[in-house]
């Protein structure tokens, strides 16, 4: 035997994981030394050069590990780190993440960046989102017997009422906090109506924390359909796997009832359904309904859960058998439900469901028809103002079916629209943000007992500050943009950037001619609140926009103080006008609308029609009739025409043919390269290379280039923007040929993003 010699071989396993090192994320190698029986799509801890991170198991192979012997002692020639813990096992389904490698290359990024993006955030990184305090809590929850509410106390029917409406059960401190006392709790369990059981309170799915099943509750029965609603759920049944149906529905005509008994049938199959919201603000009114009607398997997944919570939906979804009913904003598109029957997508016009930035810029719609197909999931969009995009693929020429309902619940009519021209306010001597005509419905409102919404289009104080003696605009020092005036409770003002938040003082002179003539121009809600509150005595208001509904469930508690009475009178911005039903209001109002009607968009005149459309339905949805009243310096605007005539779809047959004729999207394809970077002439430079590199490319296929030209906001955050628009044929590729690399010869310093079909144009 020699000095060192080949002694036997050991079984070895080996897995490839993959860890988010740089923007791409790498492979790295390691031992399953433990055990652990790792396998591909695993989510594992292990060490990077001394830091734990989690990673993907992408790869594993079983291999002979060769050993040698040297002085009696045993060594490996290859000695590889071994992986610490399984965090997730079967975290990515190999169909999953097959789908989701196609989603990258139609939205133009690496499979990894992509898989990072439709994960729960934090999962893949340094965080550890698995080791969490577990604490031992108490969780009360209603038990299965039927009871004589005539035995209940106020307040005993008003926490049974909390349960039901939190799924059946809530941990006895949120009970607490509801403002219940351990006397009322006490009782409860005492009478037999509910129960109580310590639970760990932690991040892992386990059979023994998990909810009541539907069963045990007494959950709300089905409302009875009108013809029309049955009508559209006969035609859902109708529908082959993959198949597409728009829900065409007057404001307050129901659509959430017809989606309730669509997601009821999917259910009784066995299979899971996904219902998308534009906006987090229509969150809680969806959960609660749904919740009322299928009890403790509604969830829900959007920026306002936590990383825990998100990463808990993600690991109950993967774990449990049963069909699963998730509500979301765009993001919950992804989620790796396994028998999906049903993707829902309200208001399926609202450009909130494209995702812009950062890459990946993907449309929820887009997303939710290939996920469809692939997993034989039907699609209902839903809508009382559909998207051109999607009315021009209506069938019989398209491939989406149509069901209408073209009358509201309550039998009421839609709102009536008056347009107040403020050019007469102001030859009347009327100098205010509110016309008379206005004013005096909002004042009339606490004798009568109703409610108004008043939209405004900017949050904050005044949209700008300017110096009457030169005319100069105090602009953010990051980004081309004024920064809007903010003022809080005691009148103190400051300076704000909405898009990369800095914040300053206001001056006192102006620093370029030295005047201490400055004065705010255009009116923000915070303005417009004050206003109200010095004219209207005795009016209650409340403001809703992002400043105050920061938070956990911030939209719910302020919607439920607004219905409960607390005001009269709600100001916000154009979150207002998105799905809410409150009954008590009969009056919409829009301040400002011309800021709406010319942005200088392609989309300006469909989506100022369709927000202005929505924020009517919002009025008159209970007994009483609705009223829409709209103050604008422009009257004769088409958008403004079509409001009050109500003819939406005529509307559409006339911009559909402007567009055809002019060969725009939606009858052509578009897009935008986006360039930024700190310097402003390399960034400039950079665009022009990448114009002449893609030219040829583009002109091949029938596609053109447009620029490079400096982005609508030159400069945000200190970054220099620039762009590429393209545009296509319609039904075509995007013409980057495959092994075609867009970011070869682009400085470092320059970041490129690539948008197909953008909203902003």
């Amino acid at each position: 035997m020699t000095s060192a010699s080949i002694d036997f071989e050991l079984p070895h396993v080996e897995v490839d994981i993959w860890l988010p090192v740089g923007k791409e994320g790498r492979e790295f190698t390691y031992a399953d030394n433990r055990g652990l029986g790792l396998d591909l799509g695993d989510l594992v801890r292990v060490h990077l050069r001394g830091r734990p991170m989690n990673g993907l198991v992408i790869a594993r192979r079983t291999s002979k590990s060769i050993n040698y012997l040297n002085k009696d002692e045993t060594f490996e020639r290859k000695v590889l780190s071994g992986v610490d813990e399984l965090i997730q096992k079967a975290a990515v389904d190999k169909e999953w993440r097959l789908w989701l490698e196609e989603v990258a290359v139609s939205c133009h990024i690496s499979p990894f960046r992509m898989l990072k993006a439709a994960l729960p955030p934090g999962w893949l990184g340094q965080r550890n989102l698995r080791k969490q305090s577990l604490q031992d809590l108490w969780w009360v929850y209603l038990v299965d017997i039927s009871f004589d509410e005539n035995l209940l106390t106020r307040r005993q029917a008003e926490l049974i009422e909390l349960l039901k409406n939190s799924g059946g059960g809530l941990w006895q401190k949120n009970i607490y906090k509801s403002g219940f006392s351990s006397v009322i709790l006490q009782n409860l369990i005492a009478q037999g109506f509910a129960n109580r059981e310590k639970r760990k309170k932690d991040l892992d799915y386990d059979k023994k924390d998990k909810p009541l099943t539907c069963s045990s509750l007494k959950l709300e029965n089905p409302s009875q359909l009108t013809c029309e609603q049955l009508d559209a759920v006969t035609t859902y049944g109708d529908l082959n796997p993959g198949d597409k149906l728009l829900i065409w529905g007057v404001t307050g005509s129901g659509k959430t009832e017809v989606y309730m008994h669509i997601a009821s049938k999917e259910l009784a199959l066995g299979k899971s359904c996904l219902i998308l919201t534009p906006e987090i603000g229509l969150i809680p009114q969806l959960v609660d309904r749904f919740k009322k009607r299928f009890g403790p398997r509604v969830h829900e997944y959007h920026s306002g859960c936590s990383d825990a919570e998100r990463v808990r939906t993600w690991r109950e979804i993967l774990a449990t058998k049963e069909p699963l009913l998730l509500i979301g904003t765009r993001s919950a598109v992804f989620l790796p439900l396994s028998t999906l029957g049903l993707i829902v997508l309200d208001e399926e016009h609202d450009s909130s469901y494209k995702q812009e930035s950062p890459m990946p810029c993907y449309h929820a719609r887009e997303i939710a028809f290939s996920r469809a197909v692939k997993t034989g999931a039907r699609v209902v969009l839903g809508s009382a103002t559909p998207s051109l995009s999607t009315w021009k693929e209506l069938s019989p020429k398209g491939s989406i079916a149509l069901a209408r309902l073209e009358h509201r619940i309550s039998n009421n009519p839609l709102p009536g629209v008056s347009v107040i021209d403020m050019r007469q306010e102001l030859s009347c001597g009327n100098r205010g943000l509110i016309s008379r005509t206005l004013m005096q419905h909002l004042a009339g409102l606490p004798e009568a007992g109703e409610q108004a919404v008043v939209l405004v289009p900017r949050r904050g104080f005044s949209s700008f500050l300017s110096c009457r003696s030169c005319g100069e605009v105090v602009e953010c020092p990051n980004c081309d943009v004024a920064l809007t005036v903010h003022r809080d409770g005691d009148g103190r003002e400051w300076l704000r950037c909405h898009w990369c938040d800095y914040r300053s003082n206001v001056g006192t002179h102006c620093s370029e001619c030295g005047s201490n003539a400055f004065k705010p121009f255009g009116a923000g809600t915070q303005r417009v609140m004050d206003y109200l509150t010095k004219e209207l005595e005795g009016v209650k208001l409340l403001r809703f926009d992002r400043d105050t509904t920061r938070g956990r469930d911030g939209h719910r508690k302020l919607l439920e103080r607004f219905a409960s009475g607390e005001a009269d009178v709600l100001v916000g911005t154009q979150m207002l006008a998105k799905g809410m039903d409150l009954p008590r209001v009969t009056l919409a109002a829009v301040l400002a609308a011309d800021g709406l009607l010319h942005r200088p968009d392609l989309f300006a005149k469909e989506q100022s029609l369709q927000l202005l459309m929505q924020l009517a339905g919002r009025a008159g949805r209970g007994e009483r009739p609705g009223k829409l009243i709209v103050q604008t310096y422009c009257p004769e605007h088409p958008v403004i025409k079509h409001l009050v005539d109500g003819r939406y779809e005529e509307f559409l047959r006339k911009e559909s043919l402007l567009r055809k004729e002019a060969s725009l999207v939606p009858f052509s394809r578009a897009c935008l390269l986006r360039l930024s970077g700190e310097s402003a002439s390399c960034t400039a430079t950079a665009a022009a290379a990448l114009a002449e590199r893609i030219k040829p490319l583009c002109i091949t296929q029938g596609w053109s280039v447009l620029g490079p030209a400096p982005s609508l906001i030159a400069r945000i955050a200190g970054r220099s923007r620039w762009q590429l628009l393209l545009h296509g044929p319609e039904g075509s590729t995007l013409p980057f040929a495959e092994g075609f690399d867009l970011w070869s010869g682009i400085p470092r310093g320059v970041n490129l993003s690539v948008d197909p079909d953008p909203l902003q144009l």
